[in-house]
């Protein structure tokens, strides 16, 4: 009897314990992340410096509709007070379609949910 029993408390310590992770790294306090998708590098240059501005994959700019190159990333709440050090949403605001991303839990680890907005 108590073999079967410790087989089943380590049984459910294995099951138990990345699942307890998992609830407690997403009831941690997350920020929304943003960046700005645009349809050629000289749009994106208008908002950022050369080298804040990148590629798309093919995946990313084309399910969205939205182009071959993105910003970087920047806090969607722009009162945040780490939003004071990122790059912000771009010099223009002529942007008409976003990349969101939550990023949380952890050391800051982040989910990335892609969408256009």
């Amino acid at each position: 009897m108590a073999l079967s029993r410790r087989s089943k408390v380590v049984g459910l310590t294995l099951v138990g314990l990345p699942l307890g992770a998992v609830a407690l790294a997403t009831a941690l306090p997350q920020d929304q992340m943003r960046r700005n998708l645009y349809p050629d590098r000289g749009a994106c240059e208008r908002d950022y410096s050369a080298q804040q501005c990148q590629s798309s994959s093919s995946s990313s700019g084309s399910s969205h509709g939205g182009g071959g190159y993105h910003g970087p990333y920047y806090y969607a709440d722009r009162n945040s007070v780490a939003a004071r050090s990122d790059p912000g949403t771009g010099r223009t605001g002529q942007v008409t379609l976003t990349q969101t991303s939550m990023r949380g839990g952890f050391g800051s680890i982040g989910r990335a949910f892609s969408g256009g907005s």
